[in-house]
């Protein structure tokens, strides 16, 4: 038997990822309030205060509230739209279709898999925006069929292929197809193993596509330059202000008295080195302000001075592989990072320098 405190005392400890509505079976009620913190960032946990004494008296199939819900069922063959559930179809509808296309990599990871996975991307959206109404619609005393709502969404499809933005029209009409009947147990009729494995199955796959969005086609903006998210966090780990963190950051507020916030701001920023190219400059042992050429002659310099075939002493052996590794990474970085000026000034109509300077 579920009991009322044990429920609240859950609610106010773990409410945010479900914990309450574990314990009362509600299990994929559990599941979107660990996908979306607390249904949709805390909405749903306060909404609960008032639900949990109606959740509970479900879960103990307490008699009055299965009389009520049975003259419910009298009046009517299906249970009625609430607003709270429609706009929780559409938010958690909307949520699914856009992880999908985001974890599939896009055409900026063409180089990464061998192969553009863009187009299963576009076919995944309405599945998503389907599962996460079907999802919404099968909580509580409701339920409902998957297929009704899966080829409502997929008639959209065709906007996806010809680059429309559909995915909020998709899951309207995915949640006007949903078929809504009664359920008469609430409570999860399986043992207890089989619901952890579930929903462990679940959350692994749902934070794996966060992993995939993340590693392939997450990116952040640098002075107008996209840069790859799992390489700018390789470059952070390397960067002036994580390796040198104690004086940077009191050099970093000596700035900020003297030039102010948002000049500190681009200062740390820059300090962060999301390109790599600060890291890369001192691997070379190069200063700001060197050109190709200069850059090229260093290159050839220190892969004569550090390639292992040269080193005699098997100790120093390893380490000069290492240095040699690195001499190469530095030299790839910033000839990447002049490609990516280059064409720059190319679409903007100027002429690229001869003697392009870091």
């Amino acid at each position: 038997m579920a009991n009322k405190c044990m429920a609240y005392l859950l609610w106010a400890v773990g409410g945010f990822f479900g914990l309450h509505h574990f314990y009362l079976k509600r299990d994929k009620q559990a599941f979107l309030w660990w996908c979306l913190p607390g249904g949709y960032f805390g909405a749903g946990w306060i909404r609960d205060i008032w639900r949990i004494p109606e959740y509970v008296a479900e879960a103990n199939n307490d008699e009055e509230y299965v009389k009520k819900l049975t003259d419910k069922m009298r009046e009517s063959d299906s249970p009625p739209r609430k607003i709270a559930r429609s706009l929780g179809m559409l938010v958690v509808g909307n949520m699914f279709g856009l992880l999908v296309s985001m974890a599939v990599p896009n055409q900026d990871s063409l180089d990464d898999l061998g192969v553009d996975l863009t187009m299963l991307g576009k076919c995944l959206i309405p599945f998503g925006c389907a599962f996460g109404v079907w999802l919404v619609g099968n909580i509580g005393n409701h339920q409902g069929g998957f297929l009704r709502p899966l080829l409502a969404c997929y008639c959209t499809l065709p906007a996806y292929i010809y680059g429309l933005n559909f995915i909020s029209w998709t899951t309207i009409l995915g949640a006007i197809f949903f078929q809504r009947k009664w359920r008469r147990s609430v409570s999860s009729p399986l043992p207890l193993y089989r619901r952890v494995f579930v929903l462990w199955l679940c959350g692994s796959l749902y934070l794996s596509m966060w992993g995939s969005y993340f590693y392939f086609n997450a990116t952040i903006v640098h002075n107008e330059e996209k840069i790859k998210l799992r390489v700018a966090v390789k470059h952070f780990i390397n960067s002036p202000a994580v390796q040198e963190f104690g004086k940077n950051l009191l050099g970093l507020w000596e700035h900020m008295k003297a030039e102010g916030w948002w000049s500190t701001w681009s200062a740390l920023v820059a300090s962060l080195d999301p390109t790599g190219e600060r890291h890369a400059l001192k691997v070379l042992g190069l200063q700001k302000g060197v050109t190709q050429e200069e850059v090229k002659a260093k290159y050839r310099e220190l892969t004569k001075q550090w390639h292992p075939d040269r080193i005699k002493d098997p100790e120093k052996k390893e380490e000069a592989g290492e240095k040699f590794v690195a001499i190469q990474q530095a030299y790839e970085t910033l000839s990447d990072i002049k490609k990516k000026r280059s064409g720059k000034n190319r679409r903007g109509g100027g002429a690229e320098q001869a003697r392009t300077e870091f």
